[in-house]
């Protein structure tokens, strides 16, 4: 919410989530199969806006498709400030394996309209969600997917740790089960001292 700028945007996201660095490509940050694209404060949930936004993460998967390097890639997230989406590559393979885009003759932060204005017609972002990052609800549903894609086996590793733990521990169940055992002790023992009871009167009362 401080950043004043797209790096440092960057730079969080780089912290919260542990990201390598790598700057040898010309795009933000490609890690653990994910392409992100920053920018500083633009409004995603804007269908213009986004299409441009995602037009521009579209030309470095291109780059990426023309080097046969598109494996390296799953997902791609673009996000500023307050916002972010989340899109699976493979949902937009008619556009960066087409041939009917100006790939060389555009820049990335400047795509061709043309792209820009299929991505827009595409219904794509209709179906996508913005997760705003100001609602702590959206924040722990986007960070929760993060680290699911980024170390999808240690995420489901704690998981399943947490769901062993759930049930062999409920605290409920411990408590319910010891005042149990204590009224049931409670029980045994009283019959017992009424049982020595009786069988210490009986003797007495034959006698007389």
């Amino acid at each position: 919410m401080v950043a004043t700028n797209e790096e440092e945007v960057k730079a969080a996201y780089v912290r919260e989530f542990s990201l390598p660095v790598k700057t040898q490509e010309r795009h933000d940050l490609v890690v653990n199969k994910i392409l992100f694209e920053f920018k500083y404060s633009v409004k995603l949930g804007d269908i213009e806006v986004a299409a441009k936004v995602i037009a521009q993460a579209i030309y470095y998967i291109n780059r990426l498709f023309k080097k046969g390097r598109i494996d390296e890639i799953k997902y791609f997230i673009v996000a500023d400030k307050d916002e972010a989406r989340i899109f699976k590559v493979i949902e937009f393979r008619l556009f960066y394996e087409s041939y009917e885009y100006q790939w060389d003759d555009f820049r990335p932060s400047s795509p061709d309209p043309k792209l820009i204005a299929a991505i827009k017609n595409s219904k794509l972002l209709e179906s996508n969600r913005v997760y705003r990052l100001t609602s702590q609800d959206d924040l722990h549903i986007f960070s929760t997917r993060i680290y699911k894609i980024l170390s999808p086996n240690n995420y489901q590793i704690k998981s399943n740790n947490q769901k062993h733990l759930g049930w062999s521990l409920p605290p409920f169940l411990i408590i319910i089960c010891g005042l149990t055992l204590i009224v049931s002790s409670g029980i045994v023992l009283r019959n017992h001292h009424y049982f020595d009871f009786l069988n210490k009167l009986t003797p007495a009362h034959n006698n007389k």
